[in-house]
């Protein structure tokens, strides 16, 4: 099948075996759903929801149903879910035939999760569930894959997978490739405590699909151990579904064995103005290297300061040294002189981002860029079917540069920026808010109209209409600030997306009441316990915490494990990491990260449900963030 060869057999093949899962990146051909087989109508769908309805209000029974069921499929593919839902909505099932009435329903169901409408979509397969168990096997295998979608997207990923395992023996070969994409990407999003408490109570092919995820997804594991587990699984599964990809995959992981490095220097600041930070960073990088100790051989380390002036001799040090693997150097400058040597003795992975493109080929980067979480609350706004946007960050470089990064990924979504100001921490943020949400013009038109009319006209005051959300970059003192003048200021139901700036990584509801309602990003290991083994170790050895350094510290973790990763998420650029940053992935030599969502509820950061929303149409699908 060409699916299954061009995409899981080399892209699921080595990556997620190595600890690494793969799901669709923006560069990565992601399979479609399959299109539904709707009855062709005698014409085009008019390209205005009224004229459609102006022309079917001219046909008879059937050439109406027809022309409703295409035009509606026609609507979704144009990512028109709202338009689709109402033509939709004015047929009568009662007067469908069977076949009519599963393609209403498969329809109706797709364009309210177009809609983010995951619990309408569940309520209307319950209503039609006697007679859904009456159609065709194949029919009603495709509305478990929709039950599957609502599911995942309420964050319900246990329960979407065991739908789509149950459904997909049913299913039609392409409908087995869409299905089988989907169950990798559950399966890479399951918090690990939910994939082992799932093992226990599973069985057939749902435990073969969940013993291979818990394979897969060991990041420190030992590579050569994982062959071998590997080997046991394929002798135990021999007529399972994933079968098919095994070969592939343990191609890919003997090779990334056979390039692990055994010494890697380590460049960070032990002296200097970013000490501090190298500190946290060397402490994370231990952790993660006393864990893999517990699991297999870990290569040797050797740390070198890279706070002095001459960064190319320390570099130059750990080669002749015997490094083959060089992490480091932190700093943004150093990292780009080592860069520009060109051709380098050994693989580098900086701990920073450089502004220019012409690197080295074995040169790549992974940091904290608060860029990626602009890029990726672009993103979120598109899937919620968004189109107008507004910016409000502090007046500063780094302000203006990561606010740039957001408009740049909206725009190329198709969105439109209708409003950005900066604001300066103060006093006056009340005021750059009002005028930012133009209320004080709101009630000057209202009086200049009172003033020639004799109609009792209602001139309270009111905040622009122009803008489905607010892209808000602030640290907690300052959207302590923001957040409660856009209440003020009539905007309390103006949804709020933030960067992880917004948070401390430490709850604090008394103050942090102010900040109720904005949504942010923000690492797994600071909104969740989910690698608990990891946790203890830290918290063990660093009772106190790292503070405000606590993100680098598990950036640490995160880079020695890249160490060992990083031929995989190279050669296999759709594949991902699940990192504690973030799910990690490499895209031109540069390591991005996928964060979590949460959101302040009672002073309190709330982790979301982890959803997805790929697949035909832009519908959701099972397993990134909401």
């Amino acid at each position: 099948m060409e699916f299954r060869k061009a995409y899981l057999a080399a892209l699921l093949a080595a990556a997620v075996v190595a600890g690494c899962s793969t799901t669709p990146s923006s560069k990565t051909k992601v399979y479609e759903t399959p299109a539904v087989a709707t009855p062709r109508a005698p014409t085009d769908a008019p390209a205005a929801l009224s004229a459609a309805r102006n022309q079917l209000a001219g046909m008879d029974a059937d050439e109406r149903i027809t022309s409703t069921l295409s035009w509606a499929s026609t609507y979704l593919g144009e990512k028109r879910a709202a338009d689709a839902s109402q033509l939709l909505a004015d047929l009568n099932p009662g007067q469908l035939s069977s076949e009519q009435r599963f393609t209403w329903l498969l329809l109706s169901g797709r364009a309210q999760l177009g809609q983010q409408q995951a619990d309408k979509t569940l309520t209307l397969l319950q209503q039609y569930q006697d007679e859904i168990l009456q159609y065709p096997a194949e029919h009603q295998a495709q509305l478990d894959l929709l039950r599957a979608d609502a599911l995942a997207m309420q964050g319900k990923l246990l329960d979407s997978l065991q739908q789509r395992v149950a459904a997909h023996p049913l299913l039609s070969e392409d409908d087995q490739g869409y299905n089988h994409n989907m169950i990798w990407q559950l399966l890479m999003q399951l918090p690990n405590t939910d994939l082992a408490d799932a093992i226990d109570g599973s069985s057939g092919d749902l435990r073969g699909w969940l013993t291979l995820a818990q394979l897969y997804r060991d990041p420190i594991a030992d590579l050569d151990a994982q062959v071998t587990r590997l080997n046991q699984w394929s002798a135990q599964w021999r007529t399972h579904p994933a079968i098919d990809d095994v070969p592939q995959m343990l191609d890919a992981l003997e090779k990334a064995a056979s390039q692990r490095p055994s010494q890697v220097a380590i460049l960070l600041p032990t002296t200097g103005p970013l000490q501090t930070a190298g500190k946290a960073l060397q402490e994370g990088i231990m952790t993660a290297f006393y864990q893999q100790q517990k699991n297999g051989q870990p290569p040797t380390l050797r740390f070198y300061d890279s706070g002095g002036d001459d960064v190319l001799a320390v570099y130059q040090q750990a080669v002749t040294d015997g490094a083959d693997f060089v992490l480091g150097p932190l700093a943004k400058d150093k990292a780009a002189t080592i860069a520009a040597q060109g051709t380098l003795p050994v693989t580098t992975l900086a701990l920073n981002y450089i502004d220019t493109d012409n690197r080295p080929d074995n040169f790549f980067q992974f940091g904290l860029a608060p860029e990626d979480e602009a890029r990726q609350i672009a993103n979120h706004g598109a899937r919620k079917g968004a189109l107008q946007a507004g910016i409000l960050y502090p007046e500063g470089e780094w302000g203006a540069r990561v606010a740039q990064a957001f408009v740049d990924r909206w725009q190329e979504l198709g969105g439109s920026v209708t409003i950005t100001r900066t604001y300066q921490e103060g006093p006056s943020i009340g005021e750059t808010v009002k005028e930012m949400l133009l209320v004080a013009q709101s009630q000057k038109r209202g009086n200049a109209v009172s003033r020639f009319t004799s109609l009792k006209m209602d001139n309270q005051p009111r905040r622009r209409q122009d803008m489905d959300f607010l892209f808000l970059l602030a640290d907690p003192n300052q959207g302590r600030q923001v957040k409660p003048a856009l209440n003020f200021h009539y905007a309390k139901d103006l949804p709020v997306y933030s960067t992880a700036l917004i948070y401390s990584g430490e709850d604090n509801p008394r103050r942090d009441q102010d900040l109720n309602g904005i949504r942010f990003v923000d690492m797994p290991w600071i909104l969740t316990d989910d690698n608990q083994a990891l946790h203890d170790a830290a918290n063990e050895q660093w009772p106190d915490g790292h503070g405000r350094y606590e993100r680098l510290f598990a950036m640490g973790i995160d880079a020695y494990r890249l160490q060992g990763r990083l031929y995989l998420l190279n050669a296999l650029p759709s594949s991902e990491l699940p990192g504690v940053t973030g799910r990690l992935h490499m895209e031109n030599q540069r390591i991005v990260r996928e964060l979590n969502w949460a959101v302040f509820v009672g002073g309190k950061a709330k982790t979301l449900p982890q959803v997805t929303e790929t697949g035909q149409n832009n519908l959701p699908h099972a397993a990134t963030t909401q």
